[in-house]
């Protein structure tokens, strides 16, 4: 093949580059819909529940009813969430890998004064993380919005078990909470394992161009 136009393939890669912020501004923005909507059910149902123990006057049945009808319903509607949520997560750092493979051409280009480039270049896991002022190594999962959409929907499936289990076991509420935490428990860990793989995998076939340069031994450890 010949090689390309310097001027046209210029063109090129600035429409694609604006193109991915375009895309990675709709990813977020998803992003926060379906987790206010998330959020808003949840305070939703609580708020329902309340009024529903008032009007039911003490019968367990009723509000037992209301609550195994409703609570389930917004776990099946958080785990739905939480999976799309970890999908633009997904989406946006292999937006960010090509944001920084285009960015890296644009250093190529400036020669001597790539210095007037302050974002990263590097079109691999460490240099998305440094654009976002993070230590690729001490990044942790634990702290995305995502995880809390997990442990709050944890929660809502712990109480679901908690609720059946108290009228199996005849109003026991240790037994029953018990076991609700150690469901909630393993509905966060078991989210959370699913979401690393995805993650994972939106890095895995992506080979970078602009390798970050191996990081120096910190001598202070």
């Amino acid at each position: 093949m010949e090689a390309p136009d310097s001027a046209q393939l210029l063109t090129a890669l600035t429409t694609e580059h604006f193109t991915l912020q375009g895309a990675r501004s709709q990813a977020m923005s998803e992003t926060s819909s379906r987790a206010s909507v998330y959020m808003y059910s949840v305070s939703s149902a609580l708020v329902a529940l309340g009024f529903v123990s008032q009007v039911a006057d003490g019968s367990d049945t009723v509000f037992g009813v209301f609550a195994l009808t409703i609570l389930p319903t917004i776990y099946v509607l958080g785990c739905a969430t939480y999976v799309r949520l970890v999908e633009c997560s997904a989406e946006d750092f292999r937006y960010g890998l090509a944001i920084n493979r285009i960015r890296g051409y644009y250093k190529e280009l400036a020669g001597a004064r790539a210095d007037l480039f302050v974002l990263s270049g590097n079109d691999d896991g460490a240099g998305v993380f440094a654009n976002m002022g993070l230590a690729a190594e001490r990044r942790s999962p634990a702290f995305a919005f995502s995880t809390a959409i997990a442990v709050v929907n944890g929660v809502v499936g712990g109480a679901v078990v908690g609720i059946v289990l108290s009228a199996v076991f005849d109003g026991r509420i240790w037994l029953s909470a018990s076991v609700g935490v150690l469901v909630a428990a393993a509905s966060v860990f078991g989210w959370l394992w699913h979401a690393a793989r995805i993650l994972a995998g939106a890095a895995s076939d992506v080979t970078p161009h602009y390798p970050s340069p191996p990081q120096a031994p910190d001598r202070d450890r």
